[in-house]
């Protein structure tokens, strides 16, 4: 029988190894809490309120072609966050944040985007565009920057 340095107990039992620190954490909350808000944004733009809707007081302008983008990039973004890990996470996150990027020059171009939309996106829309893209792109630089450190 062998017995380790220890006396047969593990003093390291239960603690956090570098090879146990989950590198992509920051990642895949953003992925998750991003697709959460774009899936509740498209379901909600399809009931009256002055949130997200077609009223013209509401603060995001939106139609059934425009709630349903949200909903399909919401579900991308919740399949990101609870499937992707290490590098295809970093780069998946990062690759969202550049489609929405593309979507924010695409929208200051043409508002209804060239015809697709029957509501042309506003301001606010703009705004939320861009901390989507540029949250997403940070989000997966830091997952890409704590796996070289980890």
């Amino acid at each position: 029988m062998t017995m380790d340095r220890n006396g047969g107990g593990n003093r390291d039992y239960g603690r956090i190894q570098a090879d146990d620190r989950d590198t992509g954490a920051i990642a895949r909350t953003w992925m998750l809490v991003v697709g959460v808000a774009l899936l509740a944004a498209g379901l909600l733009g399809f009931v009256d309120n002055p949130i997200v809707s077609q009223r013209e007081d509401a603060l995001f302008h939106v139609d059934t072609v425009h709630n349903v983008v949200h909903i399909l990039t919401g579900l991308v973004a919740l399949f990101i966050g609870a499937t992707q890990r290490g590098r295809a996470l970093a780069q998946a996150t990062i690759a969202f944040g550049v489609a929405y990027l593309l979507v924010l020059i695409a929208t200051l171009i043409s508002p209804d985007l060239f015809g697709l939309f029957a509501m042309p996106v506003n301001t606010a829309d703009h705004g939320l565009h861009l901390v989507l893209a540029a949250g997403s792109i940070a989000a997966g630089l830091a997952a890409q920057r704590d796996r070289v450190t980890a």
